[in-house]
């Protein structure tokens, strides 16, 4: 049986504030990779990404955090986040963990679901893993 398809509830247009500017340590551009996307979907799973390459965009409505990504000839990439999340920093520290596991794809993971939560893994379930919400 197919599922009701259904649009996303509304949101309004996303304001980019000024915030705290810093280098990335990672290359924005491995998000539009196909599990490189999914591993950062995993350090911030209420956020929308919006944009591309080096020009990525996060925002989570509903805590008003956001982060957004830009080249820079002197540091290669520039993020700047505000709000009570820090949106890219969760992100580059589960794609870091993805990049030194040998960047594995997503049959590589695994997940656990029981009665106090869900945990996606790398490996085996003592492995590096990222908690949902339920």
């Amino acid at each position: 049986m197919f599922a009701r398809p259904h649009d996303r509830p509304p949101r309004p247009t996303p304001a980019l504030l000024p915030g705290d500017e810093r280098p990335s340590r990672i290359d924005p551009a491995k998000l539009d990779d196909w599990t490189g996307g999914w591993v950062a979907q995993l350090a911030a799973p209420s956020a929308e990404r919006m944009g591309a390459g080096a020009e990525q965009i996060l925002w989570d409505v509903s805590t008003g955090s956001q982060a957004r990504t830009a080249p820079n000839p002197k540091v290669a990439w520039t993020v700047v986040q505000r709000g009570p999340v820090r949106l890219w920093d969760r992100v580059e520290r589960t794609v870091r963990r993805w990049q030194v596991a040998d960047e594995p794809h997503q049959e590589k993971f695994g997940m656990t679901v029981s009665a106090v939560g869900q945990r996606v893994w790398l490996g085996t379930e003592d492995g590096p893993g990222w908690g949902l919400p339920i």
